[in-house]
């Protein structure tokens, strides 16, 4: 069987109910070969764009692609206020690299930044932690508590850690320091 362009140019679905929010189809469903774009409260498509949107490219509130943009973004790359992707910018940003005000990752960013390599604004905790409050086996802070293992924190250093982050910072916001100090 030989394919040819005409069968190859066919490989398309497209789909638009008929029940509409505003001038919004509930489900909006266009995929196939080319840049199908798919508008709809759920849109599903090479391109989506809507309140729940999945696709290769997917903007909206929920975004789940392989490139996201939505106030919770999933994606290989994804930006939001709630970002989770290999490589992540948000407020809340989880990921492989991650950039954003609460960042978690392999190589976070961020105000308050917990990660293999933790780069801080405010605090850091980390294999490698640098901040001006940071906690990690290397450190580059002005104050700092260090440790061997991270399997092995003791209480009296997560402890010694919040104190530190009081002192450099008393009017810090309560979630800073416990984003920080959640895996301790």
């Amino acid at each position: 069987m030989t394919i040819t362009k005409e069968k190859i140019g066919r490989l398309k679905f497209e789909y638009d109910s008929r029940a509409h929010i505003g001038k919004l189809p509930l489900v909006s469903v266009s995929v196939g070969i080319g840049a199908k774009t798919a508008k709809g409260f759920l849109a599903i498509g090479n391109v989506s764009i809507g309140v729940f949107a999945i696709g290769l490219v997917a903007v909206g509130g929920f975004a789940l692609g392989l490139v996201s943009l939505g106030i919770i973004a999933l994606a290989c790359a994804a930006a939001g206020f709630i970002s989770c992707a290999g490589i992540s910018v948000g407020i809340i940003s989880v990921g492989g690299v991650a950039f954003g005000v609460f960042a978690l990752g392999g190589f976070a960013a961020g105000v308050a930044s917990v990660g293999g390599i933790a780069l801080g604004a405010q605090t850091a905790f980390g294999g490698f932690a640098a901040a001006p409050v940071a906690m990690g086996i290397i450190t580059n802070a002005e104050v700092s508590v260090s440790f061997i293992d991270i399997g092995h924190i003791i209480s009296g250093q997560k402890a010694e850690f919040e104190t530190l982050i009081r002192e450099k910072y008393p009017d810090i916001w309560q979630p800073f320091v416990d984003w920080v100090t959640m895996l301790l």
